[in-house]
């Protein structure tokens, strides 16, 4: 995904200009080259910032094979499963490569090896249990037809879960056309604007996890998938409705229909599928608050500090860059979540889960501009909108932010996304944009502004481990490591700064420590 803010330019606009357009440049000097018979595959792939990214992926890789390989069985056996993806995807891109002739075109491009990286080490470090699904899903990058893609799937799943009773194996197995459906949906919505091949497959393998794969019984993850689902029912049964109304002459009276049916759908879906303690959602959250001084005290605080603040930002927007002023946002969420974490983990997960469906929801009147709140909201999140929000219908910053900053908290406590978000992404953008002067080669982003990255992460990671009691089973210097790698990898890279980040710098503190 494209970060939230460049790191070489005084706006995100001007940085991802600049980007584009080598990018650009470089593209047409390989067309070129391939005209003249002068292309050559290793050239393309052996440059500096490809070297650097494999480089760091394969170090961590490293580090995971000699700490999980020989603990157990299972750990072994999902390795194995990897290695096995890995070679199917490896096959199957040099037997499209021989087919074409030597055709470049074919191939798929370099962050691919992030849709296999980052499904495989989450798999491996924290959902042992639905690895197959998740390692099978990963060959989506091979961009391959369905009706040869979805059996090879299905085939890679039973064949590793012959150890499994037939109803969790047809389990697993559903989770293929499911996936299929939602990288589909995804990719139409965004016209493969908003969100390119690699966003789409990863939101896929991620929404698949949380709506079938994953059965955590916790509560902010019921919260999560309950409401996530009602929100999918509300918007399937509204595109039925879109279609049956699209020869509807008033378009005025055919958004109301479809902003009502949303306003009394969702709640009545979240009410029917989120019970809790034989009580209707929303009883149940007024008395969780109202049972505890402490849950009570934080909202006020969070709700206090957004209404003076949201107000606030929007007046004096003008004064300040796009980029400073989407960047207060990081610095907010970090200030906002941190201390509270630690005081109440279970509250904030809770209110972190209903917030990414709450955004969904924005965005989705947004993008079909319901009446009468949707013109406004596109107004009004447009005011924030780079030029990565330009490139398709959808504006997906402030949902790759509260996704990118919460995933590591939901899945292990861990702040590294408040960390890596909130100050190593929001430095670097700043600090490159302003003083930056030495670029990385191939990328635009600047040494300078990484180099903030990595000596701001270091030093609030170093505080939250010392006075807030995170980081725990890490030792200070490996935390400084993470950064480092981390850092580098941001400067060099071009997938979306929010998904990076958050993914990388969780995977590596779990192999670290």
């Amino acid at each position: 995904m494209s970060r939230l803010g460049a790191s070489t330019a005084s706006s995100n606009s001007a940085a991802g200009e600049q980007v584009t357009q080598r990018q650009n440049k470089d593209s047409t000097i390989t067309e070129n080259k391939k005209d003249e018979g002068e292309y050559s595959f290793i050239d393309a792939t052996l440059k500096p910032e490809r070297i650097l990214q494999i480089g760091i992926l394969g170090l961590i890789t490293h580090l995971s094979y000699d700490k999980y390989y020989n603990m157990d069985f299972e750990h072994m056996e999902i390795m194995q499963m990897g290695l096995i993806a890995a070679a199917a995807v490896f096959v199957g891109i040099y037997s499209s490569f021989k087919s074409s002739k030597g055709n470049s075109s074919v191939l798929p491009e370099f962050n691919t090896i992030y849709l296999i990286f980052i499904p495989f080490m989450m798999s491996l470090l924290f959902d042992q249990q639905n690895a197959a699904a998740n390692i099978a899903l990963v060959t989506n990058c091979l961009q391959m037809s369905p009706f040869y893609g979805i059996p090879m799937q299905m085939i890679f799943i039973a064949f590793h879960t012959v150890d499994t009773t037939i109803e969790e194996k047809y389990g697993y197995l559903g989770a293929v056309p499911i996936n299929y459906f939602i990288y589909r949906t995804l990719a139409k919505v965004s016209c493969l604007k908003s969100l390119d091949k690699i966003d789409c497959n990863l939101f896929s393998i991620l929404l698949t996890n949380v709506l079938y794969l994953n059965t955590s019984q916790s509560l902010y993850f019921l919260v999560l998938k309950k409401t996530l689902t009602a929100f999918v029912i509300v918007v399937m049964v509204n595109s039925a409705i879109s279609f049956l109304t699209r020869d509807m002459s008033n378009g005025v009276i055919r958004s109301m229909i479809l902003f009502s049916v949303f306003l009394v759908g969702f709640p009545l879906g979240v009410e029917k599928l989120l019970v809790i303690d034989d009580n209707d959602p929303l009883g149940w959250l007024i008395n969780y608050i109202a049972v505890s001084k402490l849950r009570q005290t934080i909202l006020f605080t969070w709700l206090g500090s957004l209404l003076f603040l949201i107000p606030n930002i929007l007046t004096f927007k003008s004064s300040f860059t796009l980029n400073t002023s989407r960047k207060v946002w990081h610095f907010l969420i970090l200030v906002l979540i941190s201390h509270p974490f630690r005081l109440d983990p279970e509250f904030v997960k809770i209110s972190l889960s209903g917030t990414i469906v709450l955004f969904l929801c924005v965005e989705y009147l947004r993008y079909l501009k319901l009446e009468p709140f949707g013109e406004f909201l596109d107004s009004r999140l447009r005011s924030f909108a780079d030029f990565r929000d330009d490139k398709g219908p959808l504006i997906i910053s402030y949902i790759y932010l509260i996704i990118g900053i919460a995933t590591p908290l939901l899945i292990s406590d861990s702040p590294v996304g408040l960390i890596g978000l909130g100050v190593g992404d929001s430095l670097a953008s700043i600090v490159g944009g302003k003083w930056g002067k030495t670029s990385w080669p191939g990328t635009g982003k600047t040494i300078e502004g990484t180099g903030a990255f990595i000596a701001g992460t270091s030093f609030v990671s170093l505080i939250f481990k010392q006075y807030l009691g995170y980081f725990k089973g890490i030792s200070s210097l490996n935390l400084i490591l993470i950064c480092g790698l981390s850092g580098v990898l941001e400067g060099n890279s071009f997938l979306n700064d929010n998904i990076l980040i958050p993914a990388f710098m969780l995977v590596a503190e779990q192999v670290l420590s």
